[in-house]
């Protein structure tokens, strides 16, 4: 349920600056009731150097509004501007992490705050406060120096974000904890092969109702509701796979015939979130795909940084380490007495390995100091590899080998064959 909140708190980037606003108009409305004297004796409860008078406030105030409207325009468009450049230079995928970033939406949010708090407390400046004098424009001061202080924050916050390392890092960081929290709930359970987990004649398939990507898995709901089901649930699904109105998400096998209530089928849905997007809440592979999109734009003849592809790659290979001991299979939870069972199909490390370099390969195969990298990337994760794992290193290598071949002279293939013999060295091919 908490990620459920978390993911829709990340999609929605109107967040900060509603509930901003919303304190903002409150407290607006606050010290306009304070102004006007209807609970609040201001002369005598606040220092006389942070009152004025009301012309003097509303010159303030309206100064305060039409900086702020502008810095929020400003704002904006720098906003536009660097989703522009993550879209083009780096990935469309990296255009959410800008977005969900809390230090971004907070300074667009601050600033409509002040904006709103300015506007609604001239508002309260009636003409017949006459000489009194009100503590609104002492409180738009001290909020526009905040403002001054949230702005330069959000220029260096930007500066800092749009850099290509920095980027790396974050989706680097970001995957590295979602890979952890992966290998957690692994151990929870025991790691099995594929097998048959009952009769076929007693088997209720539960398909999908929408289509899209698995966003979320509530692994504490399945559990759950298995107890109520009396038999073992299968879930033959992982983070980020693509299902339709016709996949199979659940197969539930019995050991008799017995009356399943539909509740409890609703419920096991239920514990799946399906969008239209993929999201990194639960899946590292996304955050990885990411690195590996930056690598190809890098390597794109319109911005040709073979640099920047050699990092995200040495980056993917020590990610790819983390998981090289997976072998694939599921995951059986079983609870203390004959049920719940509960499994969960996880990761298969030979497609990880794939779908990390087999587009790199395709389209910078003719930069030989890309495909040294690469073969370095993979010497890292092969160093971490399980012995199955390791001969699916091999596997893929003779695959890579035989692209490289074709394409390079004696020359650099001596330069290449060093990459080689070292992965080789490692699992023992």
């Amino acid at each position: 349920m908490l990620q459920r909140i978390i993911l829709k708190f990340r999609k929605s980037v109107w967040i900060y600056p509603s509930i901003i606003s919303f304190i903002s108009l409150v407290g607006a409305v606050f010290v306009g009731m304070a102004d006007s004297g209807s609970f609040l004796n201001l002369p005598g409860f606040v220092p006389e150097f942070f009152l004025t008078s009301v012309e003097l406030s509303k010159n303030i105030l309206g100064v305060i509004a039409g900086s702020l409207i502008t810095m929020t325009t400003f704002t904006f468009s720098t906003t536009m501007v660097v989703l522009t450049t993550y879209s083009s230079q780096f990935s469309p995928r990296t255009v959410e992490n800008f977005l969900s970033d809390d230090d971004t939406m907070k300074a667009l949010g601050v600033f409509m705050g002040g904006f709103v708090y300015a506007i609604v407390t001239l508002f309260f400046m009636k003409n017949s406060l006459g000489d009194q004098l009100v503590i609104s424009a002492g409180i738009g001061i001290a909020y526009a120096i905040v403002c001054l202080v949230q702005f330069t924050m959000y220029i260096h916050h930007v500066g800092s974000y749009i850099q290509t390392n920095n980027l790396i890092d974050r989706l680097y960081q970001e995957a590295e904890k979602k890979i952890s929290d992966y290998v957690s709930l692994l151990d929870k359970g025991t790691l099995i092969d594929e097998s048959s987990w009952g009769r076929e004649d007693l088997v209720l398939r539960v398909r999908s109702r929408k289509e899209g990507y698995i966003q979320l898995i509530d692994h504490s709901s399945i559990y759950r509701t298995s107890k109520d089901i009396k038999g073992t649930v299968v879930l033959g699904k992982i983070n980020g796979q693509f299902v339709t109105d016709e996949s199979i998400l659940f197969s539930v096998y019995f050991d008799e015939e017995i009356q399943i209530d539909e509740d409890l089928i609703g419920e096991l849905l239920d514990s799946i979130t399906i969008g239209k997007q993929k999201s990194e809440i639960q899946d590292f592979n996304f955050s990885m795909q990411k690195i590996t999109e930056i690598a190809l734009r890098a390597i794109s003849p319109g911005i040709n940084d073979p640099n920047t592809a050699s990092h995200c790659l040495r980056i993917m290979g020590v990610l790819l380490g983390k998981i090289a001991h997976i072998e694939g299979g599921y995951m059986l939870y079983k609870g203390e007495e004959d049920y719940p069972k509960v499994a969960y199909e996880i990761i298969e490390f030979s497609q990880e390995l794939r779908s990390s370099y087999h587009q790199i390969l395709h389209y910078g195969k003719e930069d030989v100091s890309v495909m040294q990298n690469m073969l370095k990337s993979i010497r890292f994760a092969a160093e971490k590899a399980s012995d199955k794992n390791r001969k699916a290193i091999g596997r893929y290598l003779e695959h890579i080998w035989n692209a490289l071949e074709k394409i390079y002279t004696s020359y650099d293939l001596r330069t290449l064959e060093r990459e080689k013999e070292d992965i080789i060295r490692i699992i023992g091919g």
